[in-house]
């Protein structure tokens, strides 16, 4: 009965499995952010690894994370740069909207407006190093199939940029979140990514 209960197909060794997957793909990936220059390839194995492992029922992620990481972390050195300057200089004004919407300097519908672009940019940010992990393209290419995919699909961009904003808020005020919501954020990202890669990958699709 034991044996049955702990074989490797059960739906308990399985739920199991990916909690385990999803706790320690989370670690490989603030491991692979504390380089800084290598945030954004760290970024893109996480994504990989969490949809071949969970979407797709692929074992070994682990191993599949560290395959895309070390196949990609050159490439990811020049976006993780724009990743990082854009998301400062984004941060620093929705903090300066925020303060001036307290304060009274601007009303709160402005600071809605600003926030919804400020969603938009994020999202666009987000699906930068999926793109990276799926995708052969120069840097100019990455940059601008991105925002094409991104201004294509201007709903589901929205909806991960919300989605990367909460998943943000949630691991700077409880910390704790850090070691699980990364994988689960990615987990929940490829909903949303997905459909926009599937019009270009028609014989992964097929297979």
């Amino acid at each position: 009965m034991a044996r049955g209960i702990f074989h490797p197909d059960t739906p308990l060794m399985i739920t199991v499995t990916q909690i385990t997957d999803c706790i320690f793909l989370s670690l490989f990936w603030l491991l692979g952010c504390f380089p800084v220059v290598t945030a954004g390839t760290s970024f893109a194995a996480l994504y990989d690894a969490v949809y071949h492992g969970f979407r797709k029922g692929n074992k070994n992620s682990w191993q599949r994370f560290a395959h895309t990481f070390r196949g990609n972390w050159k490439a990811g050195i020049a976006p993780t740069a724009v990743f990082l300057a854009v998301s400062a200089v984004l941060g620093k004004v929705l903090i300066g909207l925020w303060n001036s919407a307290v304060a009274g300097n601007i009303s709160w519908m402005l600071f809605s407006g600003g926030a919804f672009v400020g969603i938009l940019i994020l999202g666009i940010l987000s699906l930068l190093f999926p793109v990276l992990s799926r995708f052969e393209n120069s840097f100019a290419g990455l940059l601008k199939n991105t925002v094409f995919l991104a201004m294509a699909n201007l709903p589901r961009t929205a909806a991960l940029g919300l989605l990367n904003a909460v998943t943000v808020l949630l691991c700077i005020r409880y910390v704790f979140p850090l070691f699980f919501l990364p994988a689960l954020t990615a987990l929940i990202s490829t909903m949303f990514i997905e459909p926009m890669f599937k019009p270009y990958m028609p014989e992964e699709d097929a297979a």
